[in-house]
């Protein structure tokens, strides 16, 4: 039997990304299409690690740079990706990629060129203001774009708010999907996890991600934390690799807060997905302080181990704590008052979390949120 193939190109493609939609969008389309999955990326230093080409069936092929300059390599990989569709264009029956964006709209034309019975699939990742995109872009840009939307047969948005703003100012709302970002559910049962109920979880309060990176507004976090009056027996884990320029902050919070050493906790990076689910497991509460987000897998991970949910409105955030029938809270950019206040209630308030109720959380699985998608590609039509 011969398989139809998916190809995503995605020029940064990294070890972390197979735990991200990077990978598990086209591994799960894969899987309820029954397609052959193909990803296509840079060669760097960093991503030689996938010796055997292959990731749970999934076919990983870099390109050789062209150019041996650094400051060259992405416009190596966008002209070796289009001499890959020029070779290969034939045989691929969905050519995917991310992002909204001139490099996407090349792609999509070339590959309509090559093969005019193909189907392309852009995943808009997080979603920009389309209005303020092609105010400010070019004459020749404008162009491009409205070729990549005019030729595109498919296109998701992560978040309902952004999917609302393409579906009022474009007039191809039967292409456009709303695809939030979903649940690993066939890792988290290969990991044998075992869920803790919602009153037997620990006094811990987690956040994920580039601890220090400027868009993730640690500092914020650190703020709302040593303003608090005490911890009790409250912990606080936050989680990910540590931005070298923020290692100073850390130990200037130290200093200033010695009796915290042992409260706040920076555990570094955890790849390992069973590890790092322990922690959502074991935690009640999950904050993220973010500038700016797509639809960070975070807060599907915080909602699937019913995770108190505290976040600033970016990305995911407002329709995860939506999904999870408003157990959470929004609060402001830069805001570590009212962080600290929601913290404060949170460690003081033993009736705080009284009417939570347990439930499943597994409505949020991969399978579901792409199933539209997925059904219309099967009845060979463009929209549901």
């Amino acid at each position: 039997m011969e398989f139809k193939n998916l190809t995503l190109i995605f020029a940064h493609f990294e070890k972390e990304h197979l735990g991200k939609d990077v990978f598990l969008v086209p591994y799960y389309l894969g899987k309820e299409l029954s397609y052959e999955v193909t990803i296509v990326y840079k060669k760097t230093k960093t991503n030689n690690l996938f010796k055997n080409n292959t990731y749970k069936g999934v076919k990983l092929r870099s390109l050789i740079n062209i150019f041996k300059l650094n400051k060259l390599q992405n416009a190596s990989f966008f002209l070796s990706s289009l001499l890959y569709v020029i070779k290969n264009g034939k045989k691929i029956d969905l050519l995917m990629t991310f992002h909204f964006r001139f490099t996407s709209a090349i792609l999509c034309i070339l590959y309509k060129m090559i093969n005019p019975n193909g189907k392309f699939y852009l995943k808009v990742d997080g979603g920009k203001d389309i209005v303020e995109v092609r105010k400010k872009a070019s004459y020749f840009k404008n162009i491009l774009y409205n070729k990549l939307l005019n030729q595109s047969d498919y296109i998701s948005l992560e978040t309902s708010k952004v999917y609302k703003l393409w579906i009022d100012h474009l007039n191809i709302q039967e292409k456009i999907f709303l695809v939030r970002n979903g649940f690993d559910e066939m890792e988290l049962e290969k990991s044998s996890i075992k869920f803790i109920p919602f009153t037997k979880k620990e006094n811990i309060v987690i956040t994920v991600g580039r601890i220090g990176a400027v868009e993730k507004n640690t500092l914020m976090f650190l703020k709302a934390i040593e303003k608090l009056s005490e911890l009790k027996d409250w912990k606080f884990f936050l989680i990910g690799p540590i931005e070298d320029k923020f290692k100073n902050s850390i130990n200037e919070f130290y200093i200033k807060n010695p009796k915290l050493k042992d409260k706040i906790i920076f555990t570094g990076s955890i790849y390992e997905k069973k590890n790092l689910w322990e922690y959502y497991n074991k935690a009640k509460v999950f904050v993220l302080t973010s500038i700016t987000e797509s639809f960070a897998l975070v807060y599907t991970e915080a909602y699937r181990f019913n995770n108190y949910i505290i976040s600033t409105d970016v990305g995911g955030a407002k329709d995860t704590i939506e999904k999870n029938q408003n157990f959470g809270k929004l609060v402001g950019q830069n805001n570590d008052e009212e962080l600290k206040s929601i913290l404060e209630q949170i460690i003081n308030d033993n009736d705080y979390f009284l009417k939570y109720p347990d439930k499943d959380h597994s409505d949020n699985s991969w399978q579901i949120c792409l199933k539209s998608l997925v059904d219309s590609i099967k009845n060979n039509k463009i929209g549901v």
